[in-house]
């Protein structure tokens, strides 16, 4: 069973917006502005269980003797550019508006009020959600609006809180429908994981297999060198590894990044080790099966496994990072295929995209479920 935590990881990012309005090219004695903008960008995390008072702030440069009266307003187009900015997909929040004719007023002598927004609880279904908020028209006061500092996005997302299943690959191993000849081919791809393993105590523990038999993509922690406590993927007739610095009992977040002639390994965010594969250079890659927990007996220690994603693109650093402790919209047709591994109990774990590519884990591969897990936590 999938289970949130009831929060909101609320990122503030200022926009800085320019123009070419008069006002920019004479002195302005005084300006009203949200606060929130007035700097560079900006984040925090606020937590709730039902809902999440925002409270957008609205100053002046100086008081003033006499009441300032400001529109509030919603501007989801302010999503558009910051998404393709920061390669995200935030999405205005559903069936939300604010009040009719919502205002904030600062009074005469004060240097700023502040107007809440009540966003309630609501089921993301994977998306990440944002409110584009901008100041209106000056109602009263006669002090002019700052143009640069009028807009800002309230980013709203709920930190990944699931069930993971704890794996061992001595009895078998899990397999993806259909079991062989996808025939998916691709210039680009990427995989996603959380992975955390109780130990390094052998060689050739393979966590993913995929590809086809002149496409290979191996991936497994230890190779013939000890100690084993590094990673290393084995593909288009190359392999790397990372460092052997690995911790048992650590999560780590793992991404796969193939642009068409480099790939990438990222831990947690940060990218750890690149190299060209040999072959081919720029040109397609055939995915034919995706199996997990695959080395059969040698798979002897036990590995917990969570939000595993397939891309038929290549993700960029920004994305991996953004969306690591989150989860992402199924829907995206870039996603060969979603599992978030969340169910809580049983052996088969649903490909969410609707692609159709469940997978299945043989008897006696999953060892038990732990629950409640939050990686931006660890």
């Amino acid at each position: 069973m999938k289970k949130y935590i009831l929060s909101f990881a609320i990122t503030l990012f200022g926009i800085m917006f320019t123009g070419c309005d008069d006002a920019e090219y004479k002195v302005i004695d005084n300006s009203v502005y949200l606060s929130d903008a007035a700097g560079s960008a900006k984040s925090t995390t606020l937590t709730m269980n039902k809902g999440i008072d925002i409270n957008v702030n609205v100053r002046l440069a100086k008081a003033v003797d006499k009441n300032i009266e400001v529109e509030i307003k919603l501007n989801p187009s302010l999503l558009d550019p910051y998404n393709k900015a920061n390669d995200s997909e935030y999405y205005p929040v559903p069936d939300f508006q604010l009040p009719a004719e919502a205002k904030v007023t600062i009074p005469a002598g004060e240097i700023g009020a502040v107007y809440t927004i009540r966003v309630e609880d609501f089921e993301t279904g994977g998306k990440q959600y944002a409110l584009g908020v901008e100041l209106g028209n000056v109602i009263a006061g006669g002090i002019e609006k700052s143009v640069s500092q009028s807009k800002f996005i309230y980013l709203l997302s709920k930190p990944l809180n699931v069930s993971v299943p704890v794996l061992n690959g001595k009895s078998g191993k899990i397999t993806v429908a259909p079991e062989t000849n996808w025939g998916i081919t691709t210039t680009q791809w990427s995989l996603e994981c959380w992975a955390r393993m109780s130990a390094y105590s052998i060689n050739n523990q393979a966590i993913f297999n995929t590809g086809s038999s002149d496409h290979e993509i191996y991936i497994r922690f230890g190779d013939a060198n000890k100690p084993y406590n590094y990673l290393q993927i084995k593909t288009l007739g190359g392999q790397v590894q990372t460092p052997s610095d690995l911790v048992a009992n650590t999560w780590y977040h793992w991404a796969f990044v193939y642009d068409g002639t480099t790939l990438t390994i990222y831990r947690n965010g940060k990218q750890d080790v690149k190299f060209d594969p040999p072959a081919p250079k720029g040109g397609a890659v055939r995915f034919d099966l995706l199996q997990m927990i695959s080395s059969g007996s040698y798979f002897k220690d036990q590995c917990a496994m969570s939000q595993v994603r397939l891309w038929k693109t290549a993700i960029s650093q920004t994305q991996i990072q953004n969306n690591m402790y989150f989860s992402v919209n199924p829907k995206n047709p870039e996603l060969i295929g979603f599992w978030p591994m969340d169910e809580g109990d049983g052996s088969e774990f649903a490909d969410i995209t609707g692609n159709g590519h469940t997978a299945t884990a043989a008897t006696g591969v999953v060892q038990r479920w732990e629950h409640n897990i939050r990686f931006d936590q660890q």
